[in-house]
């Protein structure tokens, strides 16, 4: 079996490192549009050999490029006969950009998402453990191919995720609560800091800024095509911050005690 990784970043060097660690494949090959990200995963011996293009004998390809290059991909590979599924964390625009080239979607591509990833990036951060205890979501349309859906959900399983069916416009709905938004949070947090402040900046500033160290291009990306579900979830969350603030405001204690209560349960919840 042989796995062609388009796109060696940290989503798909880690893929392959996780694949490679359980012999999942016999062979590994790359292509990335960077050719010096290829080389370095070559020569970290994540994948075996670079490739130009997409062997025709693969039998499994995984698409990691940018996100708004998947759809892309998808096209360029609609009669090839592998197994094709990507990791891009917006899915119904992908999947409409394909149908609006091609008029369907290719039966053998299954979309899916890893709810996982670092705020680093590139080959060096990749690590064979990132899908460990994860849920990756699919979201299938109805040409879909079953029996490649349960292909990639094998592939998910074996490198330790779990996985779990969604329509696509469910997944972008939460994703842009539980993953967009709290990235747009900390960027636009970090635009009022000034340097002379970070000496007098704790554990707090640390764990909400962490994610603001992430792929700058990456994330304008996702925000720009995830805009109409990330801007609804942030009108939700200015309601949010409204009733807290009302309730600083009025220093209505028991309020303001309540809402963080409320929110000190939810995160207890999540660790659970």
């Amino acid at each position: 079996m042989k796995l062609a990784v388009v796109g060696t970043g940290l989503m798909g060097c880690s893929f392959a490192l996780a694949a490679r660690q359980r012999d999942l494949f016999s062979e590994i090959v790359g292509f990335d549009a960077d050719p010096a990200q290829a080389a370095t995963a070559q020569s970290l011996g994540i994948i075996d050999r670079i490739v130009h293009a997409v062997p025709q004998d693969a039998d499994t390809v995984l698409l990691a490029p940018p996100s708004d290059k998947v759809a892309e991909w998808v096209v360029a590979l609609k009669d090839h006969p592998a197994v094709v599924f990507d990791v891009a964390s917006v899915k119904g625009p992908v999947i409409k950009a394909v149908r609006a080239e091609l008029k369907r979607m290719p039966s053998r591509f299954v979309p899916t998402h890893p709810v996982a990833g670092s705020e680093l990036s590139g080959p060096e951060a990749a690590s064979d453990a990132l899908f460990d205890g994860c849920t990756v979501v699919l979201t299938p349309e109805s040409e879909t191919d079953a029996s490649a859906v349960g292909v990639v959900q094998v592939l998910w399983r074996a490198v330790g995720a779990a996985t779990q069916t969604m329509t696509s416009a469910d997944h972008d709905r939460v994703l842009s609560v539980t993953s967009h938004l709290p990235h747009f949070l900390a960027f636009a947090f970090l635009d009022q800091v000034d340097s002379d402040m970070l000496p007098f900046a704790g554990g707090g500033f640390r764990d909400f800024t962490r994610i603001a160290a992430a792929n700058p291009e990456m994330w304008a990306r996702i925000f720009q095509l995830n805009k109409k579900a990330l801007l609804a979830s942030l009108k939700d969350f200015r309601q949010a911050a409204r009733i807290l603030e009302t309730a600083v405001r009025q220093e209505d204690t028991n309020e303001a005690e309540a809402i963080i209560r409320a929110a000190a349960g939810r995160r207890r919840e999540f660790d659970g």
